[in-house]
């Protein structure tokens, strides 16, 4: 629905959470182009375009339904009450109960009385569109006015439209044209991925790349590391899901954005703690949906076979930007050659035999051992894994097929030796360590020395 204010010339656009229980009611106004009678009607008809026709290079609709899907979806009753400049205001609306009560698919003329007020309180007196939804089975049924934290529950809601508005429409929102959104009457700021406001993030030269006869661009950025950025702009950087998750392709079509950070399925490619800094615009012209898979929630998009070479390209370049700078940090975590070690297994030689023991003074098995509620057990336990471990033929494998013998960790994703190794700061912590000096014995750890990025990561983790 907002596309559609934006691209009738909203400057304005208002979003408003009524509370009242069960009969709550969720309203986007805004102050665009709005419609006269029979545009109105045209709209609300349900898969009212064809996906296949030319469109104006500016619309983001493509079938004709995302009113109709979005509204049905969330609520049983949808109001649309409009005006052009000096025209009359008109009003339609879908009401799924009517239907089922008169088995007719009719569009009722006149607002609910509460859909009515919010007309009043919100509509742009001279022209505009404004949605209301009622009876929000999917959100507020089984709600009660009286209890708090139902209202809680719904103002979060509000919350989660407010932070997606701000990511998705976020170009709109900043220029000469630009259109101020709101929620509940307070406006709502943009979330820039690719922080061009900083003075530390690198924009990589672009490239315009022509599929089709169309031209997709692409931009590249790297971002400034934690320690080139406030606190808060750090936080906020990180987004709904983390920097993790905010890594990779951002897929715009005419500003909207559709993906917010994904490596789009290229091979071997994943959402890695030393590849967080690299994030890439991609414009995408809206005569391209059907070759992107745009489906109609317009979350999804998958580029073309002839341009995901292009894309692997760009990317590896700016990965390994991103990579050297995030490592870079990390590595001076690293312990210098020469210095000590430590390390879970202990070689012993004893009667010329040679003995390989768990090391009692690893603060991870230390402190197992005393929160253990059955020591005993725990220490027989230690004691067969030493006494079991299959050397012998772990020599003969390695001898005969040594390309296959891996190192530690060497198929573990990042995600599960970052945990092990904040297990293992935090036992450090727990010996009373400062937290400088449990990171300095964290990276002489083996084989943590291996990971800088990893090392870095915790490092930020504890200092946020």
């Amino acid at each position: 629905m907002a596309d559609n204010s934006l691209f009738h010339n909203t400057k304005n656009l208002r979003v408003h959470f009524h509370w009242a229980g069960e009969d709550s009611a969720i309203a986007l106004a805004d102050d665009g182009d709005g419609m006269d009678e029979q545009t109105l009607f045209d709209a609300m008809r349900v898969g009212s375009r064809n996906p296949r026709e030319v469109r104006d290079p500016a619309d983001f609709g493509r079938f004709g339904l995302g009113l109709k899907t979005a509204s049905f979806s969330q609520c049983r009753r949808v109001t649309v009450t409009t005006r052009r400049k000096r025209g009359d205001l008109v009003t339609r609306c879908w009401d799924l109960d009517h239907i089922a009560s008169t088995n007719e698919w009719r569009l009722l003329r006149t607002p609910s009385a509460l859909a009515e007020t919010l007309v009043e309180k919100l509509a742009d007196p001279t022209q505009g569109t404004i949605v209301v939804w009622e009876k929000l089975d999917r959100v507020t049924k089984g709600t009660h006015t009286e209890n708090d934290s139902d209202e809680d529950g719904f103002l979060r809601q509000a919350e989660h439209v407010r932070d997606h508005f701000a990511i998705v429409f976020h170009r709109f929102m900043n220029g000469r044209s630009a259109t101020t959104f709101f929620l509940n009457g307070k406006p709502i700021s943009p979330w820039d991925p690719f922080l061009i406001d900083q003075a530390a993030t690198q924009p990589l030269p672009g490239e315009r790349l022509s599929f089709k006869g169309q031209i997709v661009e692409v931009e590249p950025f790297v971002l400034p590391h934690l320690s080139k950025l406030e606190p808060e702009t750090h936080r906020r950087a990180a987004g709904l899901r983390g920097w993790n998750a905010h890594q990779g392709f951002y897929i715009y079509r005419n500003k909207r954005l559709l993906v917010p950070g994904d490596w789009l399925g290229i091979k071997g490619w994943r959402q890695e703690e030393h590849y967080k800094l690299a994030r890439i615009r991609v414009d995408l012209p809206n005569t391209l949906d059907g070759e992107w898979e745009i489906d109609v929630t317009k979350s999804r998009a998958r580029p073309p076979e002839k341009l995901r070479r292009e894309f692997a390209r760009i990317g590896e370049r700016t990965r390994s930007i991103a990579k050297r700078i995030y490592s870079h940090r990390g590595a001076k975590l690293i312990p210098a050659e020469g210095q000590e070690r430590v390390f879970l297994w202990e070689q012993t030689a004893k009667h010329n035999q040679v003995f390989y023991r768990l090391n009692r003074d690893h603060p991870l098995v230390k402190q197992v051992r005393a929160a253990c509620a059955d020591v005993p057990k725990l220490s027989a336990l230690l004691r067969l894994i030493e006494e079991t471990i299959p050397v012998p033929l772990i020599t003969i494998t390695d001898r005969e097929k040594p390309d296959q013998t891996i190192g530690p960790f060497e198929r573990a994703k990042e995600s599960e030796i970052l945990e092990i190794m904040r297990q293992v700061f935090a036992s450090l912590r727990a010996k009373g360590l400062s937290r400088k000096d449990a990171l300095l014995r964290l990276a002489h750890f083996e084989p943590f020395p291996r990971f800088p990025q990893l090392l870095q990561a915790v490092q930020e983790e504890d200092e946020k």
